[in-house]
């Protein structure tokens, strides 16, 4: 551990200068300016003196050891000043300098040199490219913000330095404290991780990300601590699709932004999406405590901002309260004739703020409802900073209380009043129940027993069994160089590790076709394409469904010769399966992330799965219980819990088909998907009609 970075005693800032215009002048203006307690040491070699304190032509020269150095030099003189700082033992280097990997090739060069200057000292960096360090605590401004925070223990994790300037700015407005703000950069040595975990015990933390460095490690901490303190997390880059979406279904529904919104919210990370959201709910964290349930009441002066209010609200997840009969009489004593004494409540436009008051202090003795949005509008007889004095006196009650003050002029000094309460105030009520909700999510998450991180047993109960079987068929397939196994080599698999599949054969002849279901398979029967490159059958009509005779499956077979021709599909066979009738179409599948590992998939199945979207996403591993989470998540899981009469899907049964998923990901790390779909789900059957296994491609051998 840096111990610098909480017992700072001496900073050196090198490239100091005396020039008010440049970096290395704001860096020791904001040291001095901001009451450092420790010794300042400015690096320059042209000025004697920056404002008053004496400097260093190198940090060598400085007598005393130094706890942290601030680099401000450009970016091609950085190399050989970090193995200075080395050779000087310092523990924490901050390069403030850009003209590295954010600029190219060369400069991506330059940083890996940073990496390998470091490499084995004691010596860590944070940046490059990077906006500094904010330590409220120790009064340290070691950066070139022109904010300084008081003390508060929040602290914010920005991968932008820029954003970090307007949220310190933000901040300010709005009477927020600070205890650290870290601008990561580039993220050359020091990333999330190593701040997340040193500021683990901080009242809440926020994170702007482009990118997670080690997100399993980040799963872990959000594991350690985030039933602790709340951590918001705003991840850019929801708009990119994952470079190995085109290996699978599951590989394109798995990956990209979903994936790491799933990951980030099991392991009780607040994901939020814009800017914005990331402001006022840091706001609402700050200011509130947690609701203890997701029961809303509505004090509003205008009844249609109310049942808009209401619609969303639901829309988010949360329910308006019932007002008891008991607080429905007190209301109606309190209130006219034309007021709502039910939730929403209003208490109609021409209220005065005692009536808000009366409202207020009403609904919140009501022992269901558990938080308070109170919306108002500039009407003729609004008492708008009075009404706002009293909102923040309700939070005498210990229950979070949010407002919507609609307006624009009329209504800024009743927005203010709220911030001095530290009452979260916003123009919109979407904005007031989207933290709502975001509050309550994560009290859910503290109150529920959160998704742990199992350590798995090395092999699952059937690996002893088969695992020399299995691997023979791997063998095979890298020996004829395939990206995924054969057909024949899926079905052995599955069966292996009891997962239900249709009788089927690979057939090399239209022939062996017609005497595989006169023996065996019987009508009707389905003919399909299977090929290593062929992932969507469905696009091509390479699949045939309903023959019901030989006639029938001699035309479907030469068709799909025909179609295997048209396409060039050179590594293809023609299956022919038996017909499993009805059942609800699902897909169950897995992949391999680089950042969180294993991920489980389950979700609406059959050709329309992509466009649905109605799928949900688990790093593994999981417990049966967090499966069967899982299912439930989904809009299709109401239907196979059965409805309108129809008899409900055995749920444990399809569980059992996401264990045998898991285990083979845990058994072979040469397998990177599996993708089954459709799983046919009926009460009487559970059948994986269609399974793709893709290979690793860096995969040589077998565990």
């Amino acid at each position: 551990m840096v111990r610098a970075l909480f017992d700072l005693r001496s900073v050196a800032v090198i490239g100091a200068s005396g020039n008010p215009h440049k970096l290395g002048y704001t860096i020791v203006q904001n040291l001095v300016q901001y009451h450092f307690r420790g010794a300042i040491y400015p690096i320059s070699l042209h000025a004697q003196t920056i404002l008053g304190i004496k400097t260093y032509t190198r940090v060598s020269e400085v007598p005393r050891d130094i706890d942290l150095a601030v680099i401000a030099v450009p970016g091609e003189a950085v190399p050989p000043v970090l193995r200075e700082c080395v050779r000087k033992a310092i523990p924490l280097v901050i390069v403030i300098s850009a003209g590295f990997k954010e600029s190219g090739e060369s400069g991506a060069s330059r940083e890996q040199e940073l990496r390998e200057i470091i490499a084995g000292s004691s010596t860590r960096l944070l940046g490059p490219n990077c906006l500094g360090l904010i330590d409220a605590a120790s009064s340290l401004n070691a950066s070139f913000a022109a904010s300084f925070p008081a003390y508060e223990p929040i602290s914010f994790i920005s991968q932008s330095g820029a954003l970090g300037t307007s949220f310190l700015d933000w901040i300010g407005t709005n009477h927020i404290g600070l205890h650290y703000f870290v601008s990561l950069g580039n993220k050359a040595d020091l990333d999330e991780n190593y701040f997340l975990e040193r500021l683990r015990d901080d009242r809440l933390i926020a994170c702007y990300l482009e990118d997670i460095k080690d997100g399993r490690r980040f799963l872990q901490l959000g594991q350690q601590y985030n039933c602790r303190r709340p951590a918001i997390v705003l991840k850019a880059g929801r708009s990119e699709v994952a470079a190995e979406a085109i290996r699978s279904h599951t590989g394109a529904l798995a990956g990209g932004y979903p994936l790491t919104k799933a990951a980030l919210q099991q392991y009780g990370y607040i994901v939020v999406e814009t800017i914005g959201d990331l402001f006022h709910t840091l706001k609402a964290f700050a200011w509130l405590p947690l609701p203890t349930f997701n029961r809303v009441a509505i004090v509003s002066n205008a009844g249609g901002a109310a049942v808009v209010a209401s619609d969303t609200l639901i829309e988010k997840g949360l329910e308006l309260a019932d007002l008891s009969p008991a607080t429905q009489d007190v209301l109606r004593q309190l209130l006219p004739r034309t007021a709502s004494i039910h939730n929403p409540v209003d208490v109609i436009g021409d209220a005065l703020s005692e009536r808000y008051l009366q409202a207020m202090e009403t609904v919140l003795q009501e022992e269901d409802v558990s938080s308070l949005l109170v919306i108002l509008t500039p009407q003729v007889m609004t008492e708008i900073e009075k009404t706002a004095a009293y909102i923040g006196a309700m939070k005498k009650h210990g229950k979070p209380i949010v407002a919507a003050f609609i307006g624009g002029t009329l209504v800024e000094k009743g927005l203010k009043l709220l911030a001095e309460k530290k009452v979260p105030a916003y123009h919109f009520p979407e904005t007031a129940i989207d933290v709502l909700a975001a509050m309550t999510w994560y009290a859910g998450y503290r109150q529920r027993t959160a998704y742990n991180l199992p350590t798995p047993p090395l092999k699952s109960p059937y690996y002893e069994q088969h695992h020399a079987a299995i691997d023979e068929l791997y063998q095979q397939a890298r020996a004829l160089n395939l990206s995924s196994l054969p057909q024949t080599s899926v079905d052995e698999i599955a069966r292996r590790y009891h997962i239900a599949i249709p009788e089927s054969y690979v057939c090399r002849q239209v022939d062996q076709a017609v005497l595989c279901v006169r023996s065996s398979i019987g009508y009707p029967c389905v003919l399909k394409i299977v090929a290593p490159t062929l992932l969507h059958r469905s696009d091509i009509g390479a699949v045939i469904t309903s023959i019901n005779n030989e006639i029938e499956l001699r035309e479907a077979y030469y068709r799909l010769e025909a179609l295997m021709r048209e396409h060039q599909i050179v590594d293809g066979a023609i299956c022919v399966q038996k017909y499993v009738a009805g059942g609800i179409p699902l897909i169950v599948g897995a992949t391999r992330d680089d950042n969180f590992g294993t991920i489980l998939l389950f979700g609406s199945g059959g050709i329309y799965a992509e466009l649905l979207g109605d799928v949900v996403r688990r790093v593994a591993p999981l417990e049966r219980g967090a499966m069967l989470d899982m299912i439930l998540e989904t809009h299709i899981a109401p239907i196979l819990k059965g409805v309108r009469g129809q008899q409900p899907i055995d749920l444990q049964r399809i569980i059992d088909i996401l264990t045998a998923i898991q285990y083979l990901m845990q058994d072979y790390d040469f397998i990177q998907s599996i993708d089954i779909n459709p799983l046919l789900a009926s009460p009487q059957n559970i059948c994986a009609v269609d399974i793709k296994i893709a290979l690793h491609p860096q995969c040589e051998t077998p565990l």
